[in-house]
């Protein structure tokens, strides 16, 4: 077993309460389709470690027994003194034939608050899985087996689904094309005519890597769903043998638990912080470190220096799972909101899983409309440094959330004009000038400037029209084309004010200083510095954990008492 993933099965465990400590709280309804005696036992293995640290029932759906089922589980989590219920649906796709079901026994009124987590298919965790699978030197064509139709609309459902898994799990791959059979549910009306449908796209399978992909039928070793689409494929096509459902199920289970309770702050709390910073040498790291001091009595923290390097931020993540954490932000502390924002939306499956939080839907409500492409993160301006492997995506049972970016946030503002106002002895006769490092592409650099002009009005709002003039400008001082044009320009500026007054050049950067010191060399000015370290700075920090867990926050509105079928 990889290292990696027996880590995952230590801290899924050491995230969470003991036990025998169960307080008033959610209980958690893993619903999974009946897969048969080895099947439902694969599944059975990983729920067994999740319910020795939350109060959970499994319930394998079947028909319309399924209800008396889902009650009897509900009165159990009731004796455990839960206060509300939370489904965890294990299925691939809403359209799978049992999730109706599963709807019908949701629909009855227990008494109880009930919510339901996202299926197991639209989580990252799931396009894990699958990409677990896929061969190393894979290339061409990938073909997926499914399972689970009702009729013609739900195969065409359960492709899209998986289409748009299977996407994700190869981006970055050689594979080229994806395409997708779909079985039948077992006694669907028109049972014969979609397998056959399913099978005709296996049968032109040759060459290419073909994965069973689905919770469908697997009775024992030799009574299996997936034996019945191998004997499907022609001569020449590469079939890779069904994986049984392993480790990620159970960090699936303890991620949408960790979601769905109620988060406790405090030093030993359920919220870690990591703090991304680009990094710099020990005094810059470590003054990084005192600035953030005073959250370590209200959260976990946890630092990873860089621009988005993968293993630098999955270190942190680890070592906050291993200290308890629930829940991770990770806070980026760069010039742009968008900076690194897709790389860290990726490290954490929200390029996967974006499309579908804007809205929770409880196994009673109606579920159409379901993204079928491979979703888009959104745009980012990274700096390319990609030292990732495999997806980029880091298994967790922590809920990871990320937000931050200083931007023109008005506690950057009101700290770097104390900076200014720190260096002043007459504002009448000062100039201040705002500098920051800036980009090589043009656009992207006026982007900078118009963030540095509304960091000079909320200055100026503060008080700062008391100082002659605000100056700002980027430095581009990495590539010698462009700060051609800055560097004679700021140093033109210094020169003025020193004429009758003083320059005060304050570097717009979250720690520390630029380059002033060797571009404006020989001229006569105040230096000042960055953000951090500054009580804002911390202050700034916390806004951005409580924006991120706000908006992670399950969807209360969504509660209910009962839930219907439409």
């Amino acid at each position: 077993m990889p290292q990696w993933i027996s880590r995952l099965i230590l801290t899924a465990a050491l995230a969470l309460p003991a036990a025998t400590a169960h307080a008033a709280g959610p209980g958690f309804l893993v619903a999974a389709p009946d897969r048969g005696f080895l099947g439902n036992e694969e599944i059975r293995d990983q729920f067994d470690a999740f319910d020795q640290h939350v109060p959970a029932q499994l319930v394998f759906v079947t028909d319309a027994r399924t209800a008396d089922n889902y009650r009897t589980a509900v009165q159990a989590l009731k004796d455990e003194g839960a206060d509300e219920i939370v489904i965890l649906p294990l299925f691939v796709s809403r359209a799978d034939a049992r999730f109706a079901q599963l709807q019908q026994a949701a629909a009855a009124n227990t008494g109880l608050a009930t919510r339901s987590a996202r299926p197991w298919g639209e989580s990252y965790l799931a396009v894990e899985a699958l990409a677990q699978q896929l061969p190393a030197t894979g290339k061409g064509r990938l073909v997926l087996a499914g399972a689970g139709a009702h009729d013609a609309d739900g195969a065409t459902r359960i492709a899209s689904d998986l289409r748009r898994i299977a996407h994700a799990a190869i981006a970055g791959t050689g594979f080229t094309q994806v395409d997708i059979a779909v079985w039948p549910e077992h006694k669907a009306p028109d049972a014969d005519t979609l397998e056959t449908k399913a099978q005709a796209v296996l049968t032109h399978a040759a060459n290419s890597t073909a994965i069973p992909f689905h919770l469908g039928k697997r009775l024992d070793g030799m009574m299996a769903l997936s034996l019945a689409q191998e004997r499907s494929l022609p001569e020449h096509a590469h079939w890779i043998a069904e994986s049984p459902p392993g480790p990620l199920l159970l960090t699936w289970m303890q991620r949408e638990a960790n979601r769905h309770q109620r988060w406790h702050d405090g030093a030993n709390g359920d919220i870690g912080v990591i703090i991304a910073a680009h990094g710099s040498d020990w005094h810059w790291n470590d003054t990084m470190r005192q600035a953030v001091r005073p959250l370590a009595a209200r959260y976990r923290l946890a630092f990873a220096y860089s621009m988005a390097d993968r293993p630098i931020v999955e270190r942190a993540v680890r070592r906050l799972e291993a200290q308890g954490a629930k829940v991770i932000v990770i806070v980026r502390v760069f010039g742009l909101e968008d900076s690194f924002r897709s790389s860290f939306l990726k490290m954490s499956g929200a390029d996967v899983e974006q499309p579908y939080t804007t809205h929770t839907t409880t196994p009673g409500e109606h579920a159409h409309g379901h993204i079928a492409h491979t979703p888009t993160p959104a745009a980012s301006h990274d700096h390319g440094h990609g030292h990732a492997t495999g997806t980029g995506r880091i298994p967790s049972s922590a809920l990871i959330l990320t937000a931050g970016g200083l931007g023109d946030d008005r506690r950057f503002a009101l700290a770097l004009l104390d900076r200014a106002r720190a260096l002043s002895t007459d504002p009448s006769r000062e100039t201040i000038i705002l500098t920051a490092h800036g980009t090589n592409n043009d656009a992207r650099n006026a982007e900078w400037l118009k963030v540095l002009d509304r960091i000079a009005t909320h200055m100026r709002s503060a008080g700062a029209d008391q100082f002659r003039n605000i100056r700002v400008a980027t430095w581009r001082e990495d590539w010698p084309d462009k700060s051609a044009e800055w560097i004679p320009r700021v140093r033109t500026w210094v020169e003025t004010a020193a004429r009758d007054g003083t320059a005060i050049v304050i570097p717009a950067r979250t720690n520390g200083t630029g380059p002033e010191d060797k571009l404006l060399d020989g001229l006569d000015y105040r230096l000042g510095s960055g953000f951090a370290p500054h009580p804002l700075f911390a202050e700034w920090v916390e806004s951005q954990v409580h924006q991120a867990l706000d908006e992670a926050r399950p969807n209360k509105s969504a509660t209910h008492t009962a839930t219907h079928s439409h």
